[in-house]
């Protein structure tokens, strides 16, 4: 209960506007700390996208809020949602490289968006590869371990090129 209460009154500092002077000294306490209810979080996110960092479950509303505030809002959550982690590499797609296993959809967002983005991904199916170089041959640099397909594409793109 105590830390639950400590929590509250964190995220309110933060919607005060008062996280510069007191946030940060209780930013440490606030680690592992239950969420507080989702009107404070989405209070808090309206206010201040980083406080999602404190939120331990934030909703997907919340972390919506957040990203859509600010792409980077996404390296502080967790277990992102699917709509939170697409949010966010629409934004740019730099945010692939803050999301821990994203799925095939989001991978794809992120690399029609830019070819580079595949080198943020572990591990690119297919699929993902192949979309890659169909928006850049360059893409096949980023890509560790090229798909045969991968590779037959970059060259008939090369070929093509000229």
């Amino acid at each position: 209960m105590h830390k639950n209460i400590l929590s509250s009154a964190v995220i309110g500092l933060m919607i005060l506007g008062l996280s510069e002077s007191y946030g940060s000294s209780l930013q440490s306490q606030m680690q592992g700390i239950n969420s507080p209810d989702k009107e404070i979080q989405l209070a808090a996110v309206r206010r201040e996208y980083r406080a999602i960092q404190f939120l331990k479950n934030p909703s997907e509303e919340a972390q919506l809020i957040a990203v859509n505030k600010n792409y980077h809002a996404i390296k502080y959550i967790k277990n992102p949602s699917k709509k939170a982690q697409l949010a966010a590499v629409k934004q740019s797609y730099h945010a692939i490289k803050y999301i821990k296993n994203p799925d095939k959809e989001t991978q794809l967002a992120a690399v029609k968006q830019s070819h580079q983005a595949i080198g943020f991904i572990e591990n690119p199916d297919k699929e993902v590869q192949l979309a890659a170089v169909e928006h850049s041959y360059y893409a096949i640099k980023f890509i560790k371990d090229p798909d045969a397909d991968a590779v037959k594409l970059y060259y008939k793109k090369l070929m093509n090129k000229n």
